[in-house]
């Protein structure tokens, strides 16, 4: 028979292992910087592809929100959607769309209030130019005549004032009843 020979491992000096050796702990320190670029790497693809993902629903988003508004794109293409964006930077489309509809509403109100602010001040002055010649008409009908027409002769009360307590109280008589008459 033959004999085995056994190998026995020379021995391993202390501080000479697999453990301390150089060139081992180079390549763990390879092998985490490896790690960690391809932590990095896996992490910028996976913000692209969510960029992606959310810029596509964004853009399905944006296009449902067209075929609900049939003027949306007819002002994208006619330049009012930028100029609102320009005048507001933080507006993104949509709502540079409802800011053009909101300044659009203030300025047909505006020319609505405009429009019945005109009418009042017309009625008004109708009213009022109505009501000035009633009361001129009704302080003229009502009056009764300053003097006695000439066919008619002088008044009784002027003819012989002494009958009727004097020309004083005739003429404080006659201006009362004219105040009286006219409404004063």
């Amino acid at each position: 028979m033959k004999s085995q020979a056994t190998v026995t491992p020379a021995p391993v000096a202390p501080g000479t292992g697999p453990a301390d050796d150089h060139g081992i702990a180079g390549l763990e320190s390879v092998f985490a910087d490896l790690e960690k670029r391809l932590d990095q790497l896996v992490e910028s693809r996976l913000d692209a592809v969510e960029a992606k993902r959310l810029e596509a629903e964004r853009a399905a988003l944006a296009e449902a929100f067209a075929s609900q508004h049939p003027d949306f794109k007819e002002l994208a293409a006619s330049g009012a959607l930028a100029a609102q964006k320009r005048d507001n930077p933080l507006l993104d489309d949509v709502g540079a769309y409802y800011a053009h509809h909101l300044y659009a509403q203030r300025q047909a109100a505006t020319e609505e209030l405009a429009k019945a602010r005109a009418e009042a001040a017309t009625d008004a002055e109708a009213r009022t130019l109505e009501r000035v010649r009633s009361k001129r008409l009704a302080t003229s009908l009502g009056a009764a005549p300053a003097a006695p027409a000439r066919s008619q002769g002088t008044a009784p009360d002027l003819a012989a004032p002494e009958k009727f307590g004097g020309i004083n109280a005739v003429l404080a008589a006659r201006l009362a009843s004219r105040r009286r008459d006219t409404g004063l």
